[in-house]
């Protein structure tokens, strides 16, 4: 007999043999009396629910053409007719740097054959369910039941052929897209949809650059969805694939940081840049650019040299902290008097970079500096066009309306929110009480009061508010409630994710030399961003919905124009009484979006493993 204890050993057990249909509905649909009474009801309560919802789809009587003719009207409201062309370059150069990031950052991955199986027979049945219950033709019901059999055939071979690679990822995503956007280019060149027209000496004219400017017999035709713009859509499409398979084979051997980083800068001058200069159309004043915006670029580009070189020389220390904050005084003093708004942004700018120079300035100061002078252009060049006139002809205060709108809006207010929001989180959770007590002071009464209520605040008490002379647009008002609002939220989200890093990582880094300024920027903040990149995402996506109230203070956004000015139309067709359709689509729109938001969310959750140890 001995002593000496053996490891059993051990013994995995093998995998459970698949399951069919008939096992798997018994195990989980009817697995009891009740089960199965239950599992009926919802088949009944489903069925009904969905018979319901294709017989207000498919109803004669619904006026879907309301939106259909006035998809101009709900993208960009009031833009001309003749400047349109603006609009298609500022969506394909939008496609092109999609399809160039999702290529050379390979977005996409592989999928497994069943789960593809499994979406391709599930969407046959849903159409081939659909054309059963549907309030259909008899043609049109056979067609529907074809072509969801021929889904589920597919899906079923695909599944049967893959065999033991079945449940391996071997299928590329991005190749199964590319196909459904082929698919979707004939798809638009079969659907036909209501477009209006004019009938002129007895010819139909469909283009709505001849037909908007001529006087003639108005009406209504069918045209396909492709050609039912001036600028078709199977260009942008085309644009899309041709752009991600050449930047796929550009980078075939391996990701290029060089190019990551340009299509990085060029995502942020997009933004500004489309909407500013291709789409606002300013008249450029080259005159007055030489009298005052040159002189302000040269001398903040010299005294900022010298600062930034100063406050970075190794040995400066307290003075250059000093010196910062002497600059940030003034500047904000200089909005008591009278002088260009270029020299007010400059001077914020360079009070920012004076005060970040210690820490980021390194030896020399050259990168700090060559930043400087990059941004001293950006500001004054970009500050020079929005003092300008737009060319752009509409009724109205800003040159765009509609779902262009309430982009413009959500985009702007929530990237001018995220560091508004984690400056405030950091104040918060500051040592220094005069900052926490600020900070809390503005998180809570901007949180206590519903959004609502700042937008009438901006759009009936600011401009009593500001001193004479001084003007903000609507939209820049409507902006600027959005953003101090959001900002408030986006700062306890900050703040919860700043609580969760243990103390322990401070301690280290001051033990390691670095600033506060250095540990918060490289250690605490990034751990706390991506602890807290749910709600962050959700912010975003309440924002974007959010952007839906400046209908009460009278800006044509998006959901404004499908809840009152198209059930309003009795010129030329009637569409009064249309508010279930257009509403209808503006929430199909607003979904669209915000599942987009959520998808990225997650995907990029994953990316950065949060909630894993």
């Amino acid at each position: 007999m001995t002593d000496a204890m053996t490891a059993p050993e051990l013994e995995f057990a093998p995998e459970p043999p698949p399951k069919g249909p008939r096992i798997w509905m018994r195990d989980n649909l009817f697995s009891t009396p009740a089960s199965g009474v239950m599992t009926v009801v919802a088949l009944v309560i489903v069925v009904l629910a969905a018979k319901g919802l294709l017989d207000f789809v498919f109803n004669p009587a619904r006026r879907w053409d309301a939106d259909t003719y006035n998809m101009k009207l709900l993208m960009v409201q009031a833009y001309p007719q003749d400047a349109m062309w603006r609009v298609w370059l500022t969506v394909g150069v939008i496609v092109f740097l999609l399809a160039a990031s999702l290529a050379v950052w390979r977005i996409g991955g592989m999928a497994e054959p069943r789960k593809v199986a499994t979406i391709l027979m599930a969407f046959g049945g849903a159409v081939a369910f659909s054309g059963v219950i549907g309030p259909f033709s008899t043609p049109v019901q056979a067609s529907l039941v074809v072509v969801g059999g021929i889904f589920i055939v597919g899906g079923w071979a695909l599944k049967r052929f893959t065999g033991d690679n079945a449940k391996e990822p071997i299928i590329p995503i991005m190749g199964v897209i590319g196909i459904l956007i082929v698919v979707l280019i004939a798809v638009i060149w079969v659907i036909k949809v209501p477009v209006p027209a004019k009938i002129i000496d007895g010819e139909v004219i469909t283009d709505g650059a001849i037909a908007g400017q001529v006087q003639g017999e108005q009406i209504k035709v069918l045209r396909p969805i492709a050609t039912s713009t001036t600028s078709p859509w199977t260009i942008i499409a085309a644009l899309g694939l041709l752009t991600y398979i050449g930047f796929r084979v550009a980078t075939r051997k391996g990701a290029h940081h060089r190019l990551k980083r340009a299509l990085t800068g060029l995502w942020l001058l997009a933004f500004p840049v489309l909407l500013l200069l291709v789409l606002r159309d300013p008249y450029l004043d080259w005159e007055k650019a030489v009298q005052v915006y040159l002189p302000a670029f040269l001398f903040f580009a010299v005294l900022g040299a010298v600062v930034l070189w100063f406050v970075s020389k190794p040995g400066v220390g307290e003075v250059a902290r000093v010196l910062g904050a002497f600059l940030l005084i003034g500047a904000f003093a200089t909005i008591l008097f009278p002088m260009p708004w270029v020299i007010r942004f400059l001077a914020i700018a360079l009070a920012v970079f004076a005060l970040a120079a210690p820490s980021f300035g390194g030896e020399g100061a050259k990168g700090i500096i060559g930043g400087w002078i990059i941004t001293d252009l950006l500001i004054t060049f970009f500050v020079f066009i929005v003092a300008t006139e737009s060319l752009v002809d509409v009724p109205g205060a800003f040159f765009l309306g509609g779902l262009s709108l309430t982009i413009v809006l959500a985009f702007t207010a929530i990237v001018l929110s995220f560091p508004l929001g984690v400056v405030l989180a950091l104040g918060r959770t500051s040592t220094m009480p005069i900052f926490r007590l600020l900070c809390t002071a503005y998180i809570e009464l901007v949180r206590g009061v519903p959004l609502i209520t700042w937008l009438l605040v901006a759009f009936l008490m600011l401009p009593i508010a500001l001193p004479s002379g001084v003007e903000i647009g609507g939209v820049m008002r409507a902006v600027g409630a959005m953003t101090f609002f959001s900002a408030a939220y986006l700062a306890e989200n900050v703040r919860g994710g700043l609580q969760s890093i243990p103390g322990g990582q401070r301690e280290a880094s001051k033990a390691l030399g670095m600033s506060t300024l250095q540990m918060t920027v490289f250690i605490t903040l990034p751990q706390a961003l991506r602890a807290v990149i749910p709600a962050l995402v959700g912010q975003v996506i309440a924002i974007f919905k959010d952007t839906s109230l400046v209908t009460i203070v009278g800006l044509f956004d998006f959901l404004h124009i499908a809840r009152q000015v198209i059930p309003a139309q009795s010129q030329p067709f009637s569409f009064l009484g249309s508010i279930k359709e257009t509403l209808i689509f503006a929430a199909v729109v607003y979904w669209m979006f915000t599942f987009t938001f959520s998808r990225i969310s997650l995907r990029l959750e994953k990316k950065l493993g949060v909630g894993e140890r």
